[in-house]
């Protein structure tokens, strides 16, 4: 009996080492969730065209209140509007983006687990996220 619980104490001990070995970094907001807002997102959402009437170019704008709910709910990216709009069919009205290329699965995982982390956003320059200048193509 002893060596059955000694050896189901060992096994757990084993298996919960390898769960955090395996584990994944934590999502980082300027190396991984900035660039996909700037790329993805600020185009449309930022303080000169505010489609939406939404600014995602700054943690205090993208966190404001907002009469539809959260556009990001810290730890719930099920209540976050960001997410939920991008994993919305592609047909329906509120499904994000609008125009163009669907966000990549990837991506859009990697922006839920960044809700679900709890949504790291610094402040100040770190946190800002400049609007693309649109460039418009030159006659050939």
């Amino acid at each position: 009996m002893k060596t059955t619980h000694l050896l189901s104490s060992v096994v757990c001990v084993f298996l919960s080492g390898l769960s955090l070995s395996a584990a994944e970094p934590p999502v980082d907001f300027v190396k991984q969730i900035k660039p996909l807002i700037a790329e993805r997102c600020v185009e449309c959402h930022h303080s000169e065209s505010m489609l939406g009437d939404l600014n995602l170019q700054s943690r205090k704008l993208a966190f404001g209140k907002r009469s539809g709910g959260p556009v990001i709910a810290p730890g719930q990216p099920e209540r976050s509007l960001l997410y939920v709009a991008l994993t919305l069919p592609p047909k329906e009205k509120k499904a994000m983006p609008a125009t163009g290329h669907r966000i990549p699965k990837d991506e859009v995982e990697l922006i839920r687990r960044w809700i679900e982390e709890g949504a790291k956003w610094p402040e100040g320059e770190e946190g800002f996220v400049p609007a693309k200048k649109a460039t418009k193509e030159k006659d050939v």
